[in-house]
């Protein structure tokens, strides 16, 4: 059975507090009875947990992180970033997945509140009303990741979307593509799907093209996402010259779906996707995508919300990190026949 504060205390003889001032160093303790502790705390190899330990202090020291998921790379490498400041700065991180469920979000939200988190990160593609209003009413320092929030008042960091998905058709357009097929992504009005999409549909109209419902598909974000949208696309009729994914998961899914239909990529149909995950590099061919850094965001959140925690004035409200196209295997110039 695993050992607790409070048989610290009873195997000591004295109160859990008194063994909580041993642990934090006070020096309100006499050498008597911090001996008699200490050789507790060593005969047993106690290790207190750091939550239980900084509850007592009433100073946590602790960052919640709320995340729908955490099974790819962008995740990773936010969450990284986010642990390499708050440690930096003395903070524990402890992650929750919401799986993209309001009442899990609201759950984990209430969670860590209950923790006395000093801050929480959110990384959401939309924020709904109900969370949103607990944020606010909380007074929790708080970050969003994710998306362009900047219509909240709620201080976030993003990657432009919309900058970046327009940018990304642009490219297809001025090597010959015309006929542009995208695989969006959820559509919620403010999602990072919809963001993507506004870009798109920018793109199309700057080029004077036609923006075809036909030739826009809702999805999920995964590669069996990817495969679904594809084989929709597929079978609706002629192929489009090219494609742009709202991710890197999507476009992997349905260059999967193409090969083994006897498609060829980039000869047939062109590909373009997003995030730039590890993935990209290693299918074949390689995948053209926008590229950002993950960890950035995640360092940026973490190291406004620590200005945050203390207190400190924030030099923006909101904050987008750079991102670039990254052209591979898998886009070739269009030649009508």
């Amino acid at each position: 059975m695993k050992m607790t504060i409070k048989d610290v205390a009873r195997m000591a003889n004295v109160s859990i507090s008194t063994v909580s001032r041993v642990i934090n160093n006070s020096q309100t303790v006499n050498s008597e009875i911090r001996k008699r502790v200490q050789d507790v705390l060593e005969a047993t190899q106690f290790r207190p947990n750091a939550i239980a330990r900084t509850l007592v202090k009433n100073d946590t020291s602790l960052i919640g992180v709320l995340l729908p998921a955490i099974k790819n790379n962008v995740f990773d490498d936010m969450v990284e970033g986010i642990n390499q400041v708050a440690h930096l700065y003395g903070f524990d991180v402890i992650i929750a997945l919401s799986g993209g469920d309001e009442d899990s979000e609201i759950h984990y939200y209430n969670m860590f509140r209950e923790m006395q988190a000093s801050g929480i990160i959110i990384s959401v593609s939309e924020i709904r009303d109900a969370l949103f209003a607990l944020i606010e009413a909380a007074g929790i320092p708080c970050i969003l990741v994710g998306r362009d929030f900047r219509d909240q008042s709620i201080p976030s960091v993003h990657v432009d979307n919309i900058t970046a998905a327009f940018e990304a058709v642009t490219y297809l357009i001025q090597q010959g593509h015309q006929d542009i097929a995208m695989l969006q992504g959820p559509t919620g009005d403010i999602s990072v799907g919809n963001q993507r999409f506004l870009g798109y549909e920018q793109a199309l109209k700057t080029a004077h093209l036609p923006v075809r419902a036909e030739r826009v598909l809702e999805s999920g974000f995964s590669v069996e996402d990817g495969i679904t949208s594809m084989r929709k696309l597929y079978h609706s009729g002629p192929l489009p010259s090219a494609v742009f994914c709202a991710t890197d998961r999507i476009a992997i899914g349905a260059m999967n779906f193409l090969a083994e239909n006897g498609v060829k990529v980039p000869e047939q149909v062109s590909f373009l996707g997003f995030d730039d995950i590890d993935m990209a590099t290693i299918i074949r061919p390689k995948l053209s995508t926008v590229r950002y850094s993950a960890s950035e965001l995640g360092m940026v959140a973490a190291r406004n919300l620590i200005k945050l925690i203390r207190g400190e004035e924030l030099a923006a409200v909101h904050w987008s990190i750079s991102h670039q196209l990254e052209i591979r295997d898998s886009i070739t110039k269009h030649r009508v026949s």
